[in-house]
């Protein structure tokens, strides 16, 4: 990070429109580079004090090393009973172990008290490409999606979401990118008059005597939204020096010069990184607390995955977030907006198997139906189930399937499907009496004897099959590293091969024999019990009693009804088929702090180390305090210290 900071500025200070010939072009932004170059310095200054973006080998929380951290301490006292920073109540819930083991905290628990503020790290944040895209949609109202252009973004272990600040440490091709993609952006948002004058009303009628104004007007308006900060006088100059730069090149135009500002912006650290300086907090030298337009742009992009709009902005200005029930107030409003719906969307479509449904290929032999438009539907599907849970459902219910709860949406005894999907499933599937026309997605309920709840739905079955054979191996490593965070490791030189197809007349025959094998057994133990209940969906997500299968020797095919009891590691009692297991792992005391973890995971932009022991504590508690509601879980995640302090350090 601090290598390439310095070096950024000095490529960033040679980016520009190309008005003039890039010779030209570059001298003239070279000798504007020390503003560019000064906000360079202060990326270097901040990410040594709000910590390494570069990549680290970080522990699993559970793992080795102290618990705390920087501004805090914990301290285990004893086992059992309740605990916590005060005010956060119920039992603790401690963080979840790994290595395929049952973590510390089902029960005789060790207790964390924390005594002090423990934010744990603060990574300095770049935005990720989807951050990226709505954020210039909402500063200059461009929908073309620019940002996918950028490299692609990687998980890190922990972090499913693209946005460990651990893996973000900046490369020369992203450099490049990020100059490219801004030059486009920038041509865009200044391609004519009717383009100029959405930046500011002054562009109507600019006129030579007036245009430097004009274009002072524009930084001020855009440079404040951009950098989501106020803007000094300086700041403002060094925007305007920049324009009058470029203005002045042979073939320069007032359009050419306010598009150089909109570069230097896209291109700043101020607008690619959210920066945070952080205010003191009394009688602790050790943290700072996140207020003002800072918790302005934390709250954006934790619940709209964009910029501060100008009302939050305001409520920023006001005071309004500088304390933990004033975050809170305004959290809750911006859950409700509607704008969170695709954050939502965006956290499951990472976490569950259904983004790439509409690019799975079957062999159309065996499955004739299936199509990418199925596809399409599946996932939209998905999506409308847990939006429809967790944002509308006001039905009674009964704990822990209490309405908008994760218990409930994993045992939701409905969906929504159009008539295209509903006769691709076949009538069986749904209550009797079910029928559903024309494309929009109607809500019905299951015939709850084949599906129930979430990891029963076609786009689920399917898109944990990555091939004409369903695989129960995948489909519970899906469900043990996924939505029970346990870590189940391969031994090390080890490659795992598939059992020979024609080995067996179904799944668990060929599986089980595959599991024999010495080598294979440790994890087939867990991952077995937990897929096999899944075989009554085939390789499309289609319901079936029996799997057919051909010997290849005699040519004779056998139609054998599957076996499909299992079970939940952790968890007393046998499921005989997918609808029982997934009230077994409602009830997996390992579920609901799993699904905790990755939603802070994703809402702080990092992976979690023993750090962070007492905001997994406050998050877990609070999440079952709510009866595992998922929208109070959103809301917890801003009341953490996590959220609302940084290291000073």
């Amino acid at each position: 990070m601090d290598t390439n900071a310095s070096w950024w500025g000095e490529r960033s200070a040679g980016s520009g429109p190309k008005v003039a010939g890039a010779q030209a072009r570059s001298m003239v932004m070279a000798s504007l580079a020390g503003p560019v170059i000064a906000l360079a310095s202060a990326l270097t200054f901040f990410s040594g004090c709000v910590g390494t973006v570069g990549i680290s080998n970080e522990p699993e929380p559970g793992g080795a090393g102290a618990p705390g951290g920087p501004g805090g301490s914990v301290q285990v006292t004893g086992a059992g009973g309740g605990g916590g920073r005060s005010g956060t109540g119920g039992n603790s819930i401690p963080p979840l172990g790994a290595g395929g083991r049952i973590p510390p905290g089902v029960g005789g628990l060790p207790v964390t008290e924390c005594n002090s503020i423990a934010p744990g790290r603060t990574p300095l944040r770049r935005l990720t490409t989807y951050e990226y895209n709505n954020t210039v949609r909402d500063l200059l109202g461009d929908t073309m999606n620019p940002g996918s252009a950028l490299p692609a973004q990687v998980d890190s272990k922990q972090n499913l979401f693209g946005n460990d600040a651990n893996e973000q440490s900046p490369f020369p091709l992203l450099i490049e990118k990020y100059q490219a993609v801004a030059e486009t952006i920038a041509g865009r948002a200044t391609a004519n008059a009717a383009a100029l004058t959405k930046l500011h009303t002054c562009a109507t009628g600019v006129t030579t005597a007036n245009e430097e104004a004009c274009a002072r007007m524009i930084a001020t308006t855009l440079g404040p939204r951009a950098y989501r900060r106020a803007m000094a006088t300086t700041d403002i100059e060094d925007l305007v020096t920049l324009y009058r730069g470029v203005r002045a090149l042979n073939g320069g135009t007032f359009a050419s010069g306010v598009a150089a500002m909109i570069e230097g912006m896209l291109q700043s650290p101020d607008f690619l990184y959210r920066v945070e300086t952080g205010t003191a907090v009394a009688g602790n030298s050790a943290v700072k607390r996140i207020a003002g337009r800072e918790m302005a742009t934390r709250l954006a992009y934790m619940f709209w995955q964009t910029m501060p709009t100008a009302a939050l902005f305001q409520t920023a200005d006001a005071g309004m977030l500088d304390t933990n029930d004033g975050v809170l107030q305004q959290a809750k409003t911006m859950l409700n907006d509607q704008k969170s719906h695709p954050t939502v969307a965006f956290f499951f479509d990472n976490l569950l198997p259904i983004p790439d449904l509409a690019g799975l290929t079957r062999q159309a032999t065996l499955f004739p139906t299936w199509s990418s438009s199925i596809g399409v539907a599946m996932r939209t599907e998905v999506q409308r189930v847990l939006e429809y849970e967790i944002y509308e459902n006001t039905s009674p219910g009964t704990a822990p399937f209490m309405p908008g709860s994760w218990p409930a949406i994993l045992t939701a005894p409905y969906t929504f499907v159009n008539q295209a999907l509903f006769n691709y499933y076949g009538a069986s599937s749904f209550a009797p009496g079910t029928t559903v026309t024309g494309t929009a997605l109607t809500k019905v309920n299951l015939n709850t004897s084949q599906r129930l709840g979430l990891l029963t739905l076609g786009g689920m079955t399917a898109g944990s099959t990555v091939s004409d054979l369903t695989n129960p191996v995948l489909r519970g490593s899906f469900i043990i590293n996924k939505l029970m965070c346990r870590t189940v490791e391969l031994p090390t030189g080890f490659t795992p091969v598939a059992p020979d197809p024609y080995s067996g007349k179904t799944a668990r025959e060929r599986y089980t024999q595959h599991s024999a094998n010495e080598a294979c057994a440790q994890c087939h133990q867990m991952l077995d019990p937990l897929g096999f209940p899944f075989e009554n969906y085939d390789a499309v997500g289609l319901y079936r009693a029996s799997e057919k299968w051909t010997d290849q020797t005699t040519k004779v095919t056998y139609d054998t009804v599957i076996d499909a009891h299992g079970s939940v590691p952790g968890v007393d009692g046998t499921a005989k088929n997918g609808v029982e297991l997934v009230q077994l792992l409602a009830t997996s005391l390992e579920v609901g702090p799993c699904f905790a973890s990755h939603w802070m995971r994703f809402a702080y932009g990092r992976s979690l180390d023993d750090a962070d022991i007492c905001n997994r504590q406050s998050v877990q508690n609070a999440f079952k305090s709510s009866g595992y509601n998922v929208k109070q879980l959103l809301l917890s995640l801003t009341q953490t210290d996590a959220f609302l302090y940084r290291t000073a350090q």
